[in-house]
């Protein structure tokens, strides 16, 4: 069985790192899988992947991926596998057009990541969704908030399956231990709010750097990601005069080594389908503080502390409760710890070679 999986880019995100994570565990365990990207830019991920001797096909190197053209590139690509597996929009849209136009019986996999997205906002495209979605014959729902909402979107559940997100915890565990003097000495004497999240809508930095007017300086926030919010951001921390304690680390290739630095590890969003930093967070035993939004509150409740979206104020003494109680800070990073064991990658590999064998 030959797996094709297909995904807009493999920028910082995290559909993309989940790619970078199980597909080279799949080749192991005896599948035969390849890349496809509809941008083809050179990022972290990308290189980690060759370098493990994964193909790593693109339709083109800076490519507009919401092209509709490049439904007649894919074309090429599908009729060489037996399974696609698709991530993200419009790689979903793209890849359901090419298999109705090329008349394939290519099977058809994709997993949504998130429990909401603009395009249920919009009258048409809720109609096209749901010609897109019956192209495949499984789709994967990264938590249960995901299945409901998608569901709820289209009417039908149509083999659907919950696979929670996996994240290699040993790695991020190795990676927590190498150290970066440089890093180290640049924030001595700090306590550090860590977020990993690309600068986008859907998350959230905001709160994070408002949440710093209320904390003693000590406290700074480190930011890990890219995006096109970023300037927005920092104009934001200029403006509540914290820009001396806000750090913008763009893409960092070994994310663990920051997390291991963090005293907190915050995952501030408006919404998301999981979490996967903070589930990396918890595996290094820090505390997780989330936003109380579906998907991610499911990972997060029972072990870190959650805060509404956009309370920066709850959030603030939430950090200085945990900070001023060692006994409270060190239950709080056990109960996360613990919890992390759940989101262990080999559970979801399994999980999702169950449904490439069922499809065979």
């Amino acid at each position: 069985m030959k797996i094709l999986r297909v995904i807009n880019s493999l920028d910082i995100g995290g559909a993309e790192r989940s790619i970078a994570g199980n597909v080279p565990l799949h080749i192991q365990n005896g599948f035969d899988m390849d890349v496809l990207l509809l941008n083809g830019k050179e990022t972290f991920f990308q290189t980690e992947l060759k370098s493990k001797g994964i193909k790593v096909f693109s339709l083109g190197q800076n490519n507009n991926i919401y092209n509709p053209l490049l439904v007649f590139k894919l074309m090429k690509f599908i009729r060489q596998y037996d399974v696609v597996h698709a991530h993200l929009f419009p790689a979903i849209y793209w890849v359901a057009f090419a298999k109705m136009l090329s008349f394939s019986s290519v099977k058809l996999v994709f997993t949504e990541h998130d429990t909401h997205n603009r395009r249920r906002d919009n009258f048409l495209l809720r109609l096209v969704d749901k010609i897109v979605y019956r192209q495949f014959s499984t789709i994967i729902t990264i938590s249960d908030a995901a299945a409901h909402n998608l569901a709820k979107h289209l009417g039908f559940r149509h083999s659907m399956t919950t696979i929670y997100n996996g994240v290699d915890l040993q790695k991020v565990r190795i990676e927590a231990a190498l150290e970066k003097p440089n890093l180290k000495s640049q924030f001595s004497n700090k306590k550090l709010l860590v977020q990993v999240a690309g600068f986008r809508d859907q998350k959230d930095q905001d709160t994070v750097i408002k949440a710093l007017t209320v904390l003693p300086v000590e406290f700074v926030a480190v930011f890990v990601g890219e995006g096109k919010r970023m300037e927005i951001c920092k104009a934001l921390a200029n403006e509540l005069n914290v820009a001396d304690r806000v750090f913008f680390m763009g893409l960092q290739s070994q994310v663990g080594s920051i997390l291991g630095m963090a005293e907190f590890v915050v995952m501030s969003s408006h919404w998301e389908g999981f979490g996967r930093a903070a589930v990396e967070g918890m595996a290094l035993r820090k505390p997780v503080l989330a936003s109380d939004v579906p998907g991610l509150a499911d990972v997060v409740s029972g072990a870190g502390l959650l805060f509404e979206v956009g309370d920066y104020k709850t959030l603030a003494n939430s950090i200085i409760e945990l900070s001023s109680n060692k006994h409270y800070y060190d239950e709080v990073a056990s109960k996360c710890y613990d919890r992390a064991e759940i989101y262990d990658i080999k559970h979801m590999v399994q999980a999702y070679e169950k449904v490439y064998n069922q499809l065979r």
